[in-house]
């Protein structure tokens, strides 16, 4: 299982690494950490992603068969919702993107995503290689 927050904090250069990353100051906030989690389990691939406050009217997904393009996008209603969110603040609107690169080959036409209590759930089907090929 990928944990977005965790890939490059094992090891033995974790302490390196922690250093290396605290300068924030050498980092967009583009750069930094989004929660998305990407996991395999019986030919498919599931993306979650932490997405609170956001409807599924406000949500965007694309893909191909090594990448997903997300997309959310809305109104900054409120001072607290401005201050969450303000590295993402486009022209008064809450804009994120993701550009997730996928473990294995996917179907993008196999595509199903559901939006509850704050989390995105992606799912697609593994690409099957080397198909069987009946002979007749």
């Amino acid at each position: 299982m990928y944990f977005g927050r965790d890939v490059f904090r094992m090891g033995p250069f974790k302490p390196l690494i922690d250093v290396f990353l605290g300068v924030k100051t050498l980092f967009h906030p583009y750069f930094t950490e989004k929660d998305v989690w990407i996991d395999e389990e019986d030919g498919t691939v599931i993306i979650k992603i932490v997405l609170p406050g956001f409807k599924k009217e406000h949500i965007e997904i694309r893909a191909d068969k090594e990448e997903i393009y997300v997309k959310a996008e809305k109104p900054a209603e409120d001072e607290f919702e401005k201050q969450y969110w303000r590295r993402y603040i486009e022209n008064g609107r809450i804009v994120i993107k993701w550009k997730i690169s996928m473990p294995t080959t996917i179907e993008p036409n196999s595509g199903k995503a559901k939006m509850d209590a704050g989390i995105l759930t992606i799912k697609f089907r593994k690409k099957v290689k080397g198909e069987k090929v009946p002979i007749d």
